[in-house]
């Protein structure tokens, strides 16, 4: 016997908001992050499976997910007519973000993520990007020729930045992009301790 899971839809006008904050309260799993320069919603989700509580007031969406064996698959559409930030607590797992088309004012995922692929942005401006310790398999990819600033914590292993691989570091590392002094728009990244499989490139 085949089962269906439901499928609910959910969205919020832009109305006057001037920025955006799409905030996961505890953590998300097999989601997908999309970007829509033409909807005139602020935001639309999609979820197949037990829905999470979306909250929004003004510019902020909080997504909280429930506790379930059979954690929801889902969409979320931001609205690329406004800037954007993105914070994940308590973990994050198998989520793919295409930022591409985003004003992305930071980007901020707690300890203990994994599997994250987030395509960036060419940004306008210096732009931090932070993942917490003890993440692990997760990719950062940027527009060819934006500079960065990378400062790993103790204990990473796995790190490579464009063409520079760590397979261990021992103590704090700060790498910089040969130009990252002269630009105006980049991103600095952090990565706590403990991370492993962390691949930043273009």
């Amino acid at each position: 016997m085949t089962s269906t899971r439901t499928v609910t839809e959910l969205s919020a006008p832009v109305a006057d908001v001037a920025t955006g904050h799409l905030m996961f309260a505890r953590g998300a799993t097999h989601l997908t992050i999309h970007v829509d320069t033409a909807m005139d919603d602020l935001y639309r989700a999609r979820f197949e499976g037990k829905v999470p509580d979306v909250h929004v007031d003004g510019g902020t969406v909080t997504v909280r997910y429930r506790a379930s064996f059979r954690p929801p698959r889902g969409e979320i559409t931001l609205s690329g007519r406004i800037p954007w930030t993105i914070t994940g607590r308590l973990g994050m797992s198998d989520v793919l973000a295409e930022l591409q088309d985003l004003e992305l004012r930071g980007f901020e995922v707690s300890g203990g993520a994994s599997r994250i692929e987030a395509r960036l942005p060419r940004p306008k401006d210096a732009i931090s990007i932070r993942i917490g310790r003890g993440s692990s398999n997760v990719e950062l990819i940027r527009p060819t020729g934006v500079p960065i600033r990378v400062r790993v914590g103790a204990g990473a292993s796995k790190l490579a930045v464009d063409d520079f691989a760590l397979e261990a570091v021992g103590g704090k590392t700060d790498w910089r992009s040969p130009d990252y002094d002269q630009a105006q728009a980049r991103y600095d990244i952090d990565i706590g301790g403990g991370a492993s499989k962390i691949t930043i490139r273009t």
